[in-house]
């Protein structure tokens, strides 16, 4: 599993370093919205969130926003990280984001042994 932190704030960072590390998930950070690499969830800080963030949406399975604020309906988030947060809800978070993907990896793979054995 990996996850790309668009961040830059350091007590962020930290959190994420130590949840990731205890979920075994590779973690990059940047503190940019520039993405061209692949990944299974990026994850958004709020002084990032802007007219890019529906692009980066195809680089990634799952996106999700930290924000301390409800945001708009034009930006599609598949989530959002309440600001502040604990690391024991971050780690929550991540656990059922990672389930979903899972579980839609899992339908994808069923749709297409249905559609092989047609």
């Amino acid at each position: 599993m990996t996850i790309l932190l668009i961040c830059e704030t350091a007590i962020i960072e930290h959190i994420f370093t130590l949840v990731c590390k205890r979920l075994h998930i590779n973690l990059t950070i940047q503190k940019t919205n520039s993405v061209n690499d692949r990944f299974d969830l990026i994850i958004i800080d709020q002084s990032f969130i802007d007219d890019k963030f529906n692009t980066i949406k195809q680089f990634s399975k799952k996106l999700g926003a930290i924000s301390s604020e409800e945001l708009s309906f034009d930006k599609s988030r598949d989530f959002i990280i309440q600001r502040p947060f604990l690391p024991t809800k971050l780690e929550e978070i991540l656990i059922e984001q990672i389930e979903i993907i899972k579980e839609e990896k899992a339908k994808e793979k069923e749709l297409l042994s249905h559609k092989y054995q047609e």
